[in-house]
């Protein structure tokens, strides 16, 4: 599968900026029920997660990492994805740049 890497710089420090994502997290799961579905998450250390859903038929795998001034997403993209990379990619950063500011 085709990788999509994403990374958002911040000043949060790392601590700050997972406890974030575990909010946005909590929240996608929350609002997102009828969207995104089987979404699961397996925290491999204390500031990375891997995650897997599925949304719109399409099922996804990636990982989050936080550090001290960036966080990294990576999404393994299906194939039939990649005519989308470009909104995804902007999606990704948009809701990343809400969560870090």
């Amino acid at each position: 599968m085709p990788l999509l890497s994403v990374s958002m710089p911040h000043t949060l420090g790392k601590d700050e900026a997972t406890r974030r994502l575990k909010v946005k997290h909590a929240e996608i799961k929350e609002k997102h029920t009828y969207t995104v579905t089987n979404l699961t998450e397996t925290w491999t250390d204390v500031h990375s997660m891997d995650f897997a859903f599925r949304v719109y038929g399409f099922s996804l795998t990636g990982s989050v990492h936080a550090t001290d001034d960036s966080v990294r997403i990576n999404v393994d993209l299906p194939t039939i994805a990649i005519m989308m990379r470009g909104t995804i990619e902007s999606e990704i950063k948009k809701e990343l740049a809400q969560v870090l500011s």
